[in-house]
């Protein structure tokens, strides 16, 4: 083996010591959960320097209680639950940023039920993420095609965006292998949650598309004025 050779196998061995090893995994976390708290915090911000309107505010602290009940009543059943079709509804009749507000808060807020750990930081981005998605292609939810596949797809983001933080959680650092078996363990967890979207947003979406319409029109319209509006920050 020349020089060359074993100067690269100590700096690989030596890279996978450093990787694998618990310091690189907290600064790993504590640089996550510092970003996510960051990127949270400017987005509220924007959200707050709209001066939305006290019936917005309220609507969303109603909307966030709607979906953390969907998730909680079926918390039993491995999966199965509608928080995600609650909050891929707000994204498509209220907008992008009240979707990614409401999946959010709604992670947060069921978490001081099932546990709270930094883990919830990522169910808050996934389901942020899934809201703000909807509000973004919202005009291409009436093809019912559309909504299985959106359905579908964000069943298995959720899970991709949460299981990084069990990456880190099992102690596998950035090594490859484990990681995979991570991901391929969760595929029929991430498959059921896909299909119980995709049935719900087939069965439900008119009438929920509906309900929230009418909330909105009945709340929203004709309250932006800036004397109505609130500082989430008071």
């Amino acid at each position: 083996m020349s020089a060359m050779d074993q100067m690269l196998t100590n700096m690989t061995t030596s890279s996978s010591g450093v990787i694998n090893s618990p310091i690189f995994t907290i600064t790993m976390v504590i640089f996550l959960i510092l970003f996510l708290i960051g990127l949270f915090y400017a987005i509220f911000k924007m959200y707050e320097n709209k001066k939305p309107p006290v019936e917005s505010i309220v609507l969303i602290a109603v909307l966030t209680a709607i979906a953390t009940v969907g998730r909680l009543i079926l918390m039993s059943i491995p999966a199965v639950n509608m928080a995600s079709f609650i909050i891929i509804m707000v994204g498509v009749v209220f907008g992008k940023e009240e979707g990614f507000i409401v999946g959010a808060l709604t992670a947060f807020v069921s978490g001081l039920f099932m546990g709270m750990g930094y883990w919830v930081l990522f169910q808050m981005l996934a389901w942020g993420l899934m809201g703000a998605s909807a509000g973004f292609l919202a005009s291409r939810f009436d093809n019912v095609g559309f909504r299985i596949v959106f359905g579908l797809v964000w069943g298995f983001l959720y899970g991709w965006i949460t299981d990084i933080s069990a990456i880190f959680y099992s102690g596998t650092a950035l090594e490859i292998s484990p990681i995979i078996a991570l991901y391929l363990n969760g595929v029929s967890y991430d498959l059921t949650h896909g299909v119980t979207n995709a049935v719900l947003l087939v069965v439900l979406y008119d009438w929920f598309k509906k309900m929230f319409t009418r909330a909105k029109v009945k709340y929203l319209s004709g309250h932006s004025s800036r004397s109505e509006s609130i500082s989430l920050s008071d």
